[in-house]
């Protein structure tokens, strides 16, 4: 059984650290880069995870690298949630509501909720892009919170006045 570990990676405004366990990633932090420092040492994929965050954050496509994600403490409906959000392009959003409509739960947004709660890749599946009804802006489990998904959301261009409380 291999030791559990975290390796850190920094852009010039988000930090994300992969968190180790038995040669699979359990989860992916979300961070401001002045609350992480970078790990001395990085594997290949945290390399290639530093590569794909600097694209990102230079508004290019981040093509983010194929790593060892552990999915197994998810249920099947969150599994299908998450990659539901890898279709949400970036800049827009999604509610909670229209996004459970799509998953063929037209009731189900407070599941829809439960499911983004529950992801432990955020960014990579990108649950900062789904909102509350109106475009209202709700939690956010990383790092910094709302602000956080505002950050993001910014970044990735998306349209202010459109959204509620993205300023």
């Amino acid at each position: 059984m291999t030791a559990a570990r975290t390796e850190c990676v920094r852009g010039a405004k988000f930090a994300l650290c992969l968190n180790w366990e038995n040669g699979l990633v359990r989860s992916l932090d979300v961070r401001w880069a002045a609350e992480a420092v970078e790990s001395d040492v990085l594997s290949d994929p945290a390399r290639d995870l530093r590569e794909a965050l600097l694209r990102y954050e230079a508004r290019r496509d981040p093509e983010w690298p194929d790593l060892p994600l552990d999915f197994s403490g998810l249920s099947a409906f969150q599994r299908t949630a998450l990659d539901e959000l890898r279709r949400i392009p970036p800049g827009t959003t999604r509610t909670y509501g229209e996004l459970a409509a799509l998953l063929g739960q037209p009731k189900g947004a407070q599941a829809v909720g439960r499911a983004m709660g529950a992801n432990p890749f955020p960014v990579l599946y990108p649950c900062h892009r789904v909102v509350g009804a109106n475009g209202a802006m709700t939690g956010f489990s990383a790092s910094g919170g709302i602000e956080m998904k505002k950050a993001l959301l910014r970044l990735e261009g998306a349209a202010q006045g459109l959204l509620p409380g993205l300023e």
